[in-house]
């Protein structure tokens, strides 16, 4: 089987802006995880944390699945 046949899992759909504006907000939900005091609902928490490991997986591949639902591509098209 050919690498160019079947559906590719992991395309890069994704500028670097993107994927650097992504990986800020995960950090930053992450640091409100670890500082945030006891006293707020640990169901919000854990969405939280959620949210920011989908968009730390985001930021490494390259890859989003909602703009690829929606056939949206930021990355830039490569020169030939």
């Amino acid at each position: 089987m050919s690498e160019e046949s079947g559906i590719k899992v992991l395309v890069t759909n994704q500028s670097n802006n993107d994927r650097i504006i992504r990986a800020v907000i995960a950090v930053v939900l992450i640091l409100a995880y670890l500082v945030m005091p006891s006293s707020v609902n640990d169901m919000i928490a854990f969405i939280g944390l959620g949210i920011a490991g989908v968009l730390l997986f985001n930021a490494i591949s390259g890859n989003c699945y909602v703009y690829r639902a929606l056939g949206i591509n930021t990355c830039p098209l490569p020169e030939n």
